[in-house]
């Protein structure tokens, strides 16, 4: 693909992606404002039909607490009202009527003081329930539903009960339906002793909330024990239970009755303007993006015709012709990226005249190390035929000789393995030994004290011979008059492996000890090319720093090197 169509491609990327984030960002916003604006809406409308509400219920509940608390026409009259008012013909006796006249009297002249209350009533028992209007309920039922009520609660506040149905009643008020509201009445010893009933005018509740719902909204009022106590959509309460989708759904709770307001507007219904604006929004950033493509476009078409020029001569170049050179007379970015081309074209000429050179150099240096190495194989097979041939004329201490030096030389070769077992070891410390001895430079003797349970434990390769060999160059004594000795020791210790190299020589001061723990002490060269340091460093790489190698030594005495290792039976 052209540079021309990928820079055009990524500009219309980077459009359309800027497009798309910014109208999801756009619509994102629209969203949450409308939802916003929906909730607040809802909120507002429930509120206006709850305190249209509020207004009545506190007005009721005052007149419900006035009548209960009336002590000389209702609290003394239902407190001497018993199930004894009958006398024995089975007619009430006087003081019932007394009581009875009182009450009615009362409740009478407060009746028709609000438009909404269609009738007033006072319960001292089932028997004794005595009302202002003919609204007229089963006795007995009315004071068990009453009795069935939170009757803590009626001694301080009025409590609603559910809708009640009357036949013929809306010749006489605006609906069917009544909703009781019930007021406790304390006497003086602060016992419950009756009750007044104020009955709602259901008719009066619908306008109430009919008044403040917008066309298509869905209203329902439940009560603690989930009873239908007004809606405007039937009796049915699934709908916001499914919650069907274009409306806002909101909800209530009126603690003062216990009431839960349910109300679904239609979310058309106040912001089809919103959505209108949202649209035309959109169209605008869709041509503005569509506009900014086309400058794009032509934009991207003439900067890029220097960048053709310089592709076609970099095509020149990759075909072989180091001769191309880019002759474009632009100052900017694309005309100094066309004369550090040319720069680069005559730079590659030079280079690859440099590497001619050097590759051949390179060829005349690795045949001449090819000539000079010799296999170690090779070396392997003479010392056997060596060992073969002093055999043959019975110089035995030739023939073990050459296998120890032929067995250190296996050892080296077959070193693919980084841990072996501690006797394998032994045996390379003893061809090392069998050299040394035969090479008549050392008086030395070797004892050695290995536990056998520790032959079979691993350790790294090669961390014995370095050690020993130092002991015989540096640890013999120079008296002749005293033998050198060399003791190897081994011996589990909980759960390391110490390994211990002793010598019965001169000794060395802590600074020779701090000089060779580094790499830094001077002498002869090793026979396998690993130090001291060499030694510990591998260890601690193996295993930790917590294990290595430390020196002990007494000048004039000795010198002790002492291996710490953990335990490894298996590999």
């Amino acid at each position: 693909m052209k540079i021309r169509n990928k820079i055009l491609l990524t500009l219309l990327t980077v459009l359309l992606f800027t497009g798309i984030v910014l109208t999801s960002i756009w619509y994102g916003t629209s969203r949450s404002l409308m939802n916003t604006y929906l909730k607040n809406m809802s909120e507002s409308t429930m509120l206006d039909a709850y305190h249209a509400f509020e207004y009545i219920l506190t007005d009721t509940s005052y007149m419900a607490t006035l009548i209960a608390t009336n002590e000389k026409n209702i609290i003394a009259p239902v407190s001497s009202l018993r199930p004894s008012v009958l006398e024995p013909g089975g007619q009430w006796n006087q003081g019932y009527l007394d009581n009875r006249r009182v009450i009615l009297d009362y409740i009478k002249s407060m009746n028709g003081y609000k438009y909404y209350i269609s009738g007033i009533a006072v319960a001292s028992n089932e028997d004794c329930i005595f009302s202002t209007s003919h609204i007229i309920q089963e006795k007995a039922k009315l004071y068990e539903e009453i009795q069935k009520l939170d009757q803590k609660r009626l001694e301080t506040s009025m409590v609603m009960m559910e809708p009640v149905h009357l036949e013929g009643l809306k010749s006489t008020v605006s609906s069917d339906y009544v909703v009781p509201a019930v007021r406790g009445i304390v006497d003086s010893r602060g016992n419950l002793s009756g009750y007044v009933i104020l009955y709602f005018d259901y008719g009066v509740i619908d306008q109430m909330f009919s008044a403040n719902l917008p066309e298509g909204s869905y209203f329902q009022v439940v009560n603690e024990q989930n009873s239908l106590i007004f809606s405007n959509c039937g009796d049915d309460m699934s709908i916001f239970e499914n919650r069907p989708a274009g409306y806002e759904y909101n909800t209530f709770r009126a603690g003062n009755v216990g009431w839960n307001f349910h109300m679904a507007i239609p979310s058309h219904f106040y912001i089809a303007g919103i959505q209108r604006t949202v649209l035309l929004t959109g169209g605008v950033i869709a041509v503005i993006i569509l506009l900014a493509g086309i400058v794009s476009v032509i934009v991207v078409s003439r900067v890029t015709t220097e960048i053709t020029i310089l592709s076609e001569r970099m095509n020149q170049v990759s075909a072989g012709n180091l001769d191309a050179r880019y002759d474009g007379k632009s100052r900017d970015e694309i005309g100094r990226m066309g004369h550090t081309f040319n720069h680069m074209v005559v730079r590659i000429q030079e280079l690859m005249e440099k590497i001619a050179q050097e590759e051949k150099e390179k060829r005349l240096s690795e045949i001449a190390f090819l000539q000079a190495q010799i296999n170690p194989h090779f070396i392997s097979n003479v010392l056997n035929n060596a060992a073969w041939m002093a055999k043959i004329r019975h110089a035995e201490n030739l023939v073990l000789l050459l296998n120890s030096l032929n067995a250190l030389l296996q050892n080296a070769m077959h070193a693919e393995e980084d841990l072996i077992r501690l006797s394998d070891e032994l045996k390379y410390v003893d061809n090392y030994l069998t050299i040394m001895e035969y090479s008549g430079s050392y008086d030395f003797s070797v004892e050695k004290t290995v536990d056998e349970g520790t032959k079979k434990l691993y350790i790294p390769r090669f961390i014995l011979q370095p050690i020993v060999e130092n002991a015989i160059y540096h640890g013999l004594p120079d008296d002749l008059s005293r033998q050198g000795q060399i003791r190897i020791s081994a011996r589990r210790v909980s759960e390391c492996l110490e390994i211990a190299v002793e010598d019965n020589g001169m000794g060395i001061t802590e600074q020779e000890i701090e000089q060779m723990m580094k790499g830094k002490a001077k002498g002869r060269g090793s026979f396998n090319g690993i130090g001291v340091a060499n030694v510990n460093e591998r260890i601690r790489l193996y295993f930790g720093q917590e294990y290595g190698l430390h020196y002990e030594s007494e000048p004039g005495h000795y010198t002790r090197c002492v291996f710490r290792l953990p335990v490894v039976e298996t590999v």
